[in-house]
């Protein structure tokens, strides 16, 4: 089922960050001791601290050429807001890529909301009933009509999370185990899976 028109509002754009403005969010929270968002503990705490060396590593993932000129191309100004957290390894991993990704054109922008901090619209966007992030909502920057959403992982990803939630881990090892089998990938899936999106969010931009 779609998402209603109105779950995202000019209101829930005034209250995004800009990468650059989430990244100073995730320094500011690591340096405090803390995770971004309502929601704190120091299991969360200390996964922030890990991923934000890897959300530096990850910023600098070498991006597809037919991608890039893909992006460069947008016939009409989109916005891709990312609902996201500090303590989320799968965020760490996919919204630099992301956020390097719309740096590449002056018709994208990504915008980022804390998933603790907008439950609306997180509600409004599940994944298989869960709130699983990141969340991509691809919008007509003009009218914020969503155009197509991608996440929380590529779904090459995602399967290797199924089959490895079956071997029931600890969750510490779970959480290692999905992380590293991601980083390895290097945002390759992420950036096919775009490749195969983005025509269509363009239509649906145009229509």
């Amino acid at each position: 089922m779609d998402a209603p028109q109105n779950v995202i509002t000019s209101e829930v754009i005034g209250q995004s960050l800009p990468y650059e403005g989430y990244m100073e969010l995730v320094r500011e929270a690591v340096a405090q001791g803390k995770t971004t968002g309502l929601e704190q503990s120091n299991f969360l705490a200390q996964l922030t601290k890990d991923n934000l060396a890897i959300m530096e590593r990850t910023y600098q993932t070498p991006l597809l050429p037919d991608l890039v000129e893909l992006v460069q191309a947008l016939p009409r100004p989109q916005i891709w807001l990312v609902l996201t957290e500090g303590w989320c390894g799968d965020a760490a991993v996919h919204v630099p890529v992301l956020a390097a990704i719309a740096e590449q054109s002056a018709n994208l922008e990504l915008r980022t909301i804390l998933r603790s901090e907008q439950p609306g619209v997180m509600d409004a966007y599940l994944t298989n009933s869960g709130k699983s992030i990141p969340k991509l909502i691809a919008l007509n920057a003009q009218t914020l009509q969503p155009l197509g959403t991608w996440g929380p992982r590529p779904e090459v990803l995602q399967q290797y999370v199924l089959d490895l939630k079956q071997q029931e881990l600890p969750m510490p090892e779970f959480i290692k185990k999905a992380l590293q089998y991601s980083e390895d990938n290097n945002g390759e899936a992420l950036q096919a899976e775009l490749l195969h999106l983005l025509p269509h969010w363009i239509r649906a931009s145009v229509a």
